[in-house]
């Protein structure tokens, strides 16, 4: 039991990683082509455009994510998109490789990876300003997350969020 607790761990943050990295692309490399057709809402697509020195860099610093970077890059992107892109990455890339076969499915629909994705979400929301300040590499948004992520407020809000799910199933029990 010990052993499937410590594998779903790993492949937890490892899929996190992906969609951090996913998203960390999208905000820093996201550009209208101005030349492609308008959509039905009439505003131009968006497209990843990270430059050849950019891609250079990801293939040194992170070339455990690198293939999302070269599968995504030039193209249109959306919400669609974005999955299909870190999906097929998770199966192509890690399972049977860094994590078990399967394992990302269900790091995927656990309730854990729902609460991380939130809260990097938030983080996200909450920091944008400060981000959107200049280029910040992949490895400082992880750093400034898992600060932010292990700081005394946000340990204390996910408690109280963990706390909250089992509240709510003892009050169904109760006998009334």
């Amino acid at each position: 039991m010990a052993q499937e607790h410590e594998a779903f761990a790993k492949a937890l943050q490892q899929v996190l990683e992906v969609v951090m990295f996913e998203n960390w692309m999208r905000f820093y490399f996201i550009s209208e082509k101005l030349d492609a057709p308008r959509g039905e809402d009439g505003e131009a697509p968006l497209f990843i455009a990270i430059p050849d020195q950019g891609m250079a860099r990801i293939r040194e610093l992170y070339p455990h994510l690198a293939k999302l970077a070269e599968d995504m890059n030039g193209r249109q992107v959306d919400f669609a998109e974005s999955q299909r892109a870190i999906c097929t990455f998770l199966v192509e890339e890690l399972e049977g490789k860094s994590i078990p076969s399967e394992m990302s499915r269900l790091v995927l629909d656990s309730q854990r990876f729902n609460m991380e994705l939130q809260l990097f979400n938030t983080w996200v929301q909450a920091h944008e300003d400060q981000l959107d300040e200049g280029f910040n590499e992949f490895g400082m948004w992880r750093k400034l997350f898992a600060e932010w992520r292990n700081s005394e407020s946000v340990v204390a809000w996910v408690k109280q969020l963990r706390e909250q799910p089992a509240a709510a199933a003892a009050a169904g029990k109760t006998v009334q």
